[in-house]
């Protein structure tokens, strides 16, 4: 009974866009036996994307609400499923694996289930969510890299996000915290996952694993984190962003996709490319020890970009004594082609994966 559960949960994961690839041993279903209770996988075989109210639910269900509701809080609070208060009362929802249940299992991760994310990763679980387009993440640019004069959408302005917000947080990055645990200790800066909300004030007030902060706070983190070292990137889509992530290349699962299991549509590219003014380049290689995606080199005194290995991050310009670098747009035929909101990401990815996710809505 209870592996049954945990397959039917699996496969129901894998109808969402995201997608939740299973493997072959089973290491997918010994994720799902950590974070969920036999009852609590049931319940959440039974909910939907959408959310709905308790009322809904019960009557849906056929279910009796004193029963339901105790377990419905609970599962909201361990990050299993979404809980949130609206306009026509509590709602809840099923979330994808990823982006979604993973990333709510921050205050919950121990070094058992970090190893089994880890192994999960290796044995190809970005199959679903890596492979297909369009890719999740997209490269946010450094915006002091990028020339003035230059076209630059909202939606590659991470300043403009975080502007644009009403309510500001900051997390640690589950992707450090999850390395950490097996002892891969990362040299950059941990607590640097900035969430933003786009319409609701005070919207971290109670959140467990973000803490609060002012536009003010989010914007210093940010500008600390890119002088860190670190990449922007956040969802790939044009507006309602929720978060601004801040990566690297040794912990992010993400960037990991691309460089280390070589899926094409982890993410996608700025519009920008690094570009060299080699007038100014004195080849003291500090931009070299930035790029976190080898793509920089200089073979004879000048330093040389590999545009198929540029990201566009601009992490390399802030590095430069001269100011020999910067970000340059890319051809037209070479800018990703994002969704306009999440809704329209999933509608692409479901089509891209050839799955339905209808009965779930």
């Amino acid at each position: 009974m209870s592996n049954d559960v945990y397959e039917r949960l699996a496969k129901i994961l894998d109808t969402i866009p995201n997608g939740f690839t299973p493997v072959k041993d089973g290491t997918h279903l010994r994720l799902l036996e950590w974070i969920f209770t036999p009852e609590e996988a049931e319940l959440a075989t039974k909910m939907r994307l959408s959310g709905e109210t308790i009322d809904e639910m019960t009557e849906r269900l056929q279910l009796c609400q004193e029963d339901l509701l105790p377990l419905l809080e609970t599962m909201a609070e361990k990050g299993q499923i979404r809980g949130w208060d609206s306009s026509t009362g509590r709602r809840y929802a099923l979330m994808p694996f990823a982006v979604g249940i993973y990333e709510e299992q921050l205050g919950r991760m121990d070094a058992e289930f970090a190893l089994l994310v880890e192994e999960y990763f290796e044995k190809g679980c970005g199959a679903g969510l890596f492979d297909t387009e369009p890719p999740i993440f997209q490269v946010i640019p450094v915006n002091r890299a990028v020339s003035t004069e230059l076209e630059i959408y909202s939606y590659q302005v991470a300043e403009d996000m975080i502007k644009n917000a009403k309510s500001w947080g900051v997390r640690e990055c589950i992707c450090k915290k999850q390395q950490a645990l097996l002892g891969n200790e990362c040299k950059y800066p941990s607590t640097v996952c900035i969430m933003i909300a786009p319409k609701k004030e005070h919207a971290y007030d109670n959140d467990e694993l973000t803490r609060p902060v002012t536009q003010e706070e989010a914007l210093e983190i940010l500008q600390c984190a890119e002088e860190s070292g670190l990449v922007h990137c956040s969802m790939n889509i044009q507006k309602g962003h929720n978060y601004i992530c801040n990566c690297c290349t040794c912990c992010c699962a993400v960037l990991k996709g691309l460089t280390k299991l070589n899926q094409p549509y982890a993410f996608v590219k700025s519009d920008y490319f690094a570009h060299v003014n080699s007038n100014l380049c004195i080849a003291c290689e500090a931009c070299i020890e930035r790029c976190q995606f080898k793509a920089l080199s200089i073979p004879e005194n000048t330093c040389v970009v590999d545009l198929a290995r540029c990201v566009g991050c601009g992490v390399c310009t802030l590095a430069c004594p001269k100011g020999a670098l910067s970000l340059h747009l890319r051809n037209q035929d070479e800018r990703g082609n994002r969704p306009e909101k999440l809704m329209d990401w999933m509608t692409r990815k479901a089509i891209s994966r050839g799955v339905d996710p209808s009965d779930l809505l």
